[in-house]
């Protein structure tokens, strides 16, 4: 199955991440969106995890794309929703994206001015909103020409890391908007080890074609010390492995 069409997911405890009376803290699969949809028959991660836990109140303090998978934040107390944007505010915000290309560079920072379009982001030198990423390499794959990337959001606009790193010249794996000439080239089922190398299974054609619609892009890791000492959330992506 394309782990990007999974529409209905089943709840499973092992989404919750972390729960306390202010917050809960989830891991949000890749096709599901975060909100309620047109279509009706369509779960969403919001409802599923509310109706799950029999919650009376959850509201969603950040959004992921629908293909993007990892750490979502969501209020459980209805008089407390300015306290919650302000905790996630002074928080820090790490993902790990696999990239096209070596980039030789160990670390960098990406900072543009972005605008929203119907159905990408555009980079734009007025009318647009300041966009800051800060980037670390953690790991290069010459033989198969990737290298992952870890991404903190200083900033925190629709589709940033995604456009960032596309037009720094190292779109992301599997991202249908801003990397898709290279899509194209089809892909195999990619996981990254921990010997920082791409172990790939071999896979019927049909089956490359359902992976190369996986976006790579997954949000591990949350600092919350601000909020609590010493509260750090962190996920790992099904595509790495150990």
């Amino acid at each position: 199955m394309n782990p990007n069409q999974t529409q209905n997911p089943a709840f499973s405890p092992e989404l919750i991440l972390y729960k306390d009376e202010l917050i809960l803290i989830a891991n949000k699969p890749a096709g599901i969106p975060i909100h309620e949809t047109k279509d009706q028959q369509r779960a969403d991660f919001t409802r599923l995890l509310q109706n799950s836990l029999g919650l009376p109140y959850l509201r969603t303090a950040n959004r992921l794309d629908l293909y993007t998978t990892g750490i979502v934040v969501f209020g459980i107390d209805p008089h407390s929703n300015s306290k919650v944007d302000a905790l996630l505010k002074e928080s820090r915000k790490f993902y790990l994206a696999l990239v096209y290309g070596i980039i030789s560079e160990d670390e960098f920072r990406i900072e543009s001015f972005l605008k929203d379009g119907n159905k990408k982001v555009q980079t734009v030198r007025s009318g647009g909103k300041k966009a800051i990423t800060v980037c670390k390499v953690l790991g290069r794959d010459t033989a198969n020409n990737l290298s992952l990337v870890e991404a903190e959001l200083v900033t925190g606009r629709r589709h940033q890391i995604r456009i960032h790193l596309s037009e720094y010249g190292n779109p992301i794996v599997g991202d249908r908007v801003y990397a898709e000439k290279m899509i194209k080239q089809g892909l195999k089922c990619i996981h990254w080890n921990n010997t920082l190398s791409i172990a790939e299974t071999q896979l019927s054609n049909k089956d490359k074609n359902q992976f190369a619609e996986t976006l790579y892009l997954h949000s591990y890791k949350l600092d919350l010390s601000s909020y609590k000492s010493d509260l750090l959330v962190r996920c790992q992506p099904d595509w790495m492995v150990y």
